[in-house]
């Protein structure tokens, strides 16, 4: 495989196989591990980890950033979770992964394990706004879990590769519930979608300005309200 030849000349990987339901990538200091489960031999999943890594020789690392920056404010990690954050740079990487996977061949439903999931279903909705935010003596409060709920579905809803799910209305209604905070994260995806990680000029070729100016608007949507 071209991609594995490539990658093991510039990167030290080592397969582990061990009794696991899915395949996992852990990186750290220009070294990859991989488990692979012992009865799931997947050439699509094992594949899908190599990706994961290509885009870190690339110096494309949006998770590592966004667990930074979150965790550096003190009112943000109250409300992302440490899984939250995991699934936000897991849903990043995969938008810039699947059309690299399209190329190498395989089919679009073997790109992740719950291809057929809906991932923002009309249940999903009517949870977030019923826990969104409550009155509690003529004053909103806002609800970190339901936030983190909220922001999560959108990012599951947004990299979804199965084209047979029509989210645009379950989003509309996302965009009802806070349409400051959605557009929030819809420039971040469009502006991530626009990033090219093959650019060679700096101002094209990065993604730390995106990834700031997601973090201040983040920042100046809670202020002014109480998040419990």
């Amino acid at each position: 495989m071209e991609l594995w030849n490539f990658l093991r000349k510039v990167h030290t990987i080592e397969i582990r196989k061990e009794k696991r339901p899915d395949y996992l990538a852990f990186s750290k200091s220009g070294r990859t591990i991989i488990s692979v489960p012992l009865d799931n031999l997947d050439p699509a999943s094992f594949t899908h980890e190599l990706l994961h890594i290509y885009l870190r020789i690339k110096e494309v690392f949006i998770g590592g950033g966004l667990t930074r920056s979150i965790k550096g404010s003190e009112k943000l990690s109250n409300i992302c979770s440490d899984n939250l954050i995991d699934h936000i740079g897991n849903c990043l990487d995969h938008i810039k992964m699947f059309p690299e996977f399209i190329k190498l061949g395989y089919h679009e439903s073997d790109f992740i394990s719950d291809y057929s999931e809906n991932k923002l279903t009309a249940e999903d909705i009517l949870k977030i706004r019923k826990h969104f935010t409550t009155n509690v003596l003529f004053k909103k409060i806002y609800n970190a879990s339901a936030i983190d709920f909220f922001i999560g579905k959108f990012f599951a809803a947004k990299a979804c590769p199965n084209k047979s799910f029509d989210y645009q209305q379950n989003l509309n209604e996302l965009k009802k519930i806070d349409c400051e905070l959605f557009q929030i994260l819809e420039t971040l995806l469009t502006d991530w979608i626009k990033f090219d990680y093959n650019d060679p000029d700096p101002a094209k070729g990065s993604y730390h300005l995106l990834l700031f100016d997601f973090i201040e608007n983040f920042k100046k949507w809670t202020n002014g309200k109480t998040i419990k």
